[in-house]
């Protein structure tokens, strides 16, 4: 279980940044 929550994580936070990138906050 850990292990599917990590990658949840790493997949939601490369999204998050993507987005924010694609906004123009990064």
């Amino acid at each position: 279980m850990k292990i599917l929550i990590v990658e949840d994580e790493i997949k939601t936070g490369e999204y998050l940044s993507k987005g924010l990138t694609e906004a123009g906050f990064v």
